[in-house]
C-alpha cells in the first residue's frame, strides 16, 4: 500500500491546497492523511497511531524541503514508524504557495510530485549486505559527527554501536540554543538524526584500540566496569573542546566577563523564557582571538567569528535597545551563508571594530567590568566602550580522548594535535585500515558540516566492511603478499615505518615479518628496505626497469 502525509504546516498550505483536492488528484492507489506539523514528533507520533506499516510499504511525506524542515519531517516519520521505507515530496517550495489561486493546478502539481516520491523508492536499490563475519561499525563519540554516522549506517542496515562517555546524545550540541547560519535550533538537529537500530552506550568511554584479526579490538568502559568488544571498522568522531578565558581579559576576575559558551546559554534560557530579558546586557563587548593565534593555539579555529555574530544578532533581536561591539583582528566569514549573516548584524547595528593587538586592550572595573579601553592606533584616537558585559571568543581544542587514541593508533596528528587524513583527496581516511575520521577530530568543524562528514565517514566504513580495502587503497590485490627474507634483514624497522596498512612487524627474534592478511601489495616496504630484504613479488626490480628503459644497469665489481 502507498501512504502519503501532507503536512499542512499548522494550516498555512491548507488555503492553497486542500486535503480533498490533493486526495482526488493522487487517485484510490494512494492512501493520504493531513498532519498538522509533521516535523513535531509528538503530531507526526499522534497522526500514525493505529497504522500499520507493512513490509511492502511506502510513505511518502509530502512537505518541505530538506533544507528547510524536510529533512525533520522525514525523520520524524522514520522514528515514529521504524523500518518504513519513506521518501519526501518537496512541495512547499515547489508549488504550494500560501495563497495561490491555482488551487487545481497546486492539487496536480503536488500529486505528480507525491508520485515522483514514490518512483524513487521503487527504484532505490537496497542496500549491500554486510560480511558473513558480522562485525560491525564502532563509532566513538555521539555529538553531531558522530550522531550523523551512526544514523547512516543504521539506515544502511549496517551493525553500529554509538559509545558516548556523557550520560546523553548531542555532544556540544547540548550547549548550543541556535545554530548558525540558518539560526536553526540545536534541538531540530539532534531530532534530525534518528538512532533506531542502532546500539547507543552512554556513559562509555572508548579506551585502547588493538588490532586483531579481521578487524580491531576495542576497551568499552563503563564506570567501574570494561569490556572488549570486536569491530570491523571504526569511526572516532571525538569532536573537540571549547578552550576557556582561562583568566585573559580580566575573566574569574570580574563579574560579566563570560565566554561565547555562557552567553549562548543565557539567550536560550531567556528565549524560552526561563529567565528574563532583564539580565542580557545593556552595552556589550565581544572580544574576538581569546587563547587563539597565541603560542598555544596558533591557528583560527574559523568557529569564534560566526558565533560571535550569531550571538550579537539573538542579544539584539532579544533587547533591541543593547548596544554590540564586535573587536576583531579580521571577521573570518567563509561562505554565502555566513556572509549574508554579517551583513545582516551590521544592518542591525551591531558595530565591529578592528583592533591590531588584543593584548592591548584594558578592561577597566573594580568587582564588575565597567568599560574596554582601546588605544589610539593608525591615526585612531583612543576610545572607551560601555560594557556592562564582556564577551571572550575562544578557539576549539582537540579533545583530549581523540589525542590519546591517536597515540594509540599510531596516527599522524598536526602541530595542533588535531588528526591527520589523508589530504586531499581522502580527508575522512586515517593511517590505520579501517579506521576514519568527522567533525572536530580532524578540525574544528561548523554542525552542518560535521554532520556531512558523519554520514560520509558512514559510507565508507559500510564500504570498507564489504570491499576490506580503503577508498584510497584503489590498486589491486592480485598476486601473492609482501614477504621478508629474513637472513637478510638487519631489524631497522624501516618497512615497519613505511607499511601504510599496519602488515610490517618486527618479531621476538627482531627480524622483520609480514602479515599476509594486511598486505595490499603497495611496495612501500621493498621500496624502503636498504638490505633489499623485502620483497613484494610480480613488482619489477631496479635492473628490470633499466632494461625495459634501455639503460644498462652498473655491474657490482667483485673483490678477488
Amino acid at each position: 500500500m502507498k501512504y502519503c502525509l501532507y503536512c499542512t504546516c499548522m494550516g498555512t498550505l491548507a488555503s492553497s491546497l486542500k486535503e480533498e483536492a490533493l486526495r482526488s488528484a493522487l487517485g484510490p492507489a494512494v492512501a493520504l492523511k493531513a498532519v498538522d506539523r509533521l516535523c513535531d514528533n509528538a503530531a507526526c507520533r499522534k497522526a500514525l497511531e493505529g497504522m500499520a506499516f507493512g513490509p511492502a510499504d511506502t510513505v511518502v511525506a509530502a512537505a518541505c524541503s530538506k533544507g528547510s524542515r524536510g529533512a525533520q519531517a522525514l525523520a520524524c516519520l522514520r522514528s515514529a514508524a521504524p523500518g518504513v521505507r519513506a521518501e519526501l515530496a518537496d512541495i512547499r517550495e515547489a508549488c504550494v504557495w500560501p495563497g495561490s489561486k491555482d488551487s487545481a493546478g497546486v492539487a496536480a502539481q503536488a500529486a505528480d510530485l507525491v508520485r515522483m516520491g514514490f518512483a524513487r523508492l521503487e527504484s532505490a536499490a537496497p542496500a549491500e549486505a554486510c560480511p558473513a563475519s558480522g562485525k560491525g561499525v564502532l563509532v566513538a563519540g555521539a555529538g553531531p559527527a558522530g550522531m550523523a554516522a551512526a544514523s547512516a549506517l543504521a539506515a544502511l542496515g549496517v551493525p553500529v554501536t554509538l559509545a558516548e562517555r556523557r550520560t546523553s546524545l548531542g555532544g556540544m550540541l547540548n550547549q548550543l540554543g541556535t545554530l548558525f547560519p540558518r539560526m536553526e535550533s540545536a534541538s531540530s538537529v539532534k531530532a534530525a538524526l534518528p538512532l533506531d537500530g542502532a546500539d547507543v552506550l552512554l556513559g562509555t568511554e572508548v579506551r585502547g584500540i588493538v588490532r586483531e584479526k579481521g578487524g580491531w579490538s576495542v576497551e568499552l568502559r563503563s564506570g567501574a566496569e570494561s569490556k572488549r568488544a570486536s569491530f570491523g571498522a571504526v569511526i572516532l568522531a571525538l569532536g573537540g573542546r571549547p578552550v576557556l578565558p582561562g583568566g585573559k581579559m580580566r575573566s574569574g576576575e570580574l563579574k560579566g566577563v563570560v565566554s561565547q559558551m555562557e552567553l549562548d546559554a543565557l539567550l536560550t534560557a531567556v528565549e524560552q523564557g526561563r529567565k528574563s530579558a532583564d539580565l542580557l546586557p545593556a552595552d556589550a563587548v565581544f572580544v574576538q582571538c581569546v587563547n587563539a593565534r597565541d603560542e598555544e593555539h596558533n591557528y583560527c579555529s574559523a568557529l569564534c567569528c560566526p558565533t560571535a555574530v550569531k550571538n550579537a544578532l539573538r542579544l539584539v533581536a532579544l533587547k533591541p535597545e543593547a548596544t554590540v561591539t564586535v573587536l576583531n583582528r579580521q571577521m573570518v566569514m567563509p561562505g554565502v551563508a555566513l556572509e549574508a549573516l554579517y551583513r545582516k548584524a551590521m544592518q542591525s547595528g551591531v558595530r565591529f571594530l578592528h583592533v591590531d593587538d588584543m593584548n592591548a586592550l584594558a578592561v577597566e572595573g573594580e568587582g564588575n567590568v565597567r568599560a574596554v579601553r582601546l588605544p589610539a592606533s593608525a591615526g585612531a584616537p583612543e576610545e572607551v566602550l560601555k560594557a556592562d558585559m564582556l564577551v571572550c571568543s575562544t578557539p576549539v581544542a582537540p579533545a583530549p580522548a581523540s589525542v590519546e587514541l591517536a597515540e594509540g593508533l599510531g596516527l599522524r596528528m598536526d602541530a595542533m594535535r588535531f588528526i591527520r587524513g589523508h589530504e586531499p583527496a581522502h580527508p575522512l581516511e586515517s593511517d590505520a585500515e579501517g579506521v576514519f575520521l568527522c567533525g572536530s577530530v580532524r578540525w574544528p568543524a561548523f554542525v552542518d558540516q560535521a554532520v556531512e562528514q558523519g554520514r560520509a565517514a558512514a559510507v565508507m566504513a559500510a564500504r570498507f566492511l564489504r570491499e576490506n580495502r580503503m577508498p584510497m587503497d584503489e590498486m589491486p590485490e592480485e598476486g601473492p603478499a609482501a614477504s621478508i627474507r629474513t637472513a637478510l634483514c638487519s631489524g631497522c624497522g624501516r618497512c615497519v615505518q613505511a607499511c601504510p596498512h599496519g602488515a610490517c612487524r618486527l618479531g621476538e627474534d627482531g627480524k622483520s615479518a609480514v602479515e599476509a592478511e594486511l598486505c595490499r601489495r603497495c611496495g612501500a616496504c621493498a621500496a624502503v628496505c636498504p638490505c633489499k630484504a623485502a620483497v613484494l613479488p610480480g613488482v619489477p626490480s631496479t635492473r628490470e626497469i633499466l632494461a625495459a628503459l634501455g639503460v644498462v644497469a652498473p655491474t657490482k665489481r667483485r673483490l678477488s
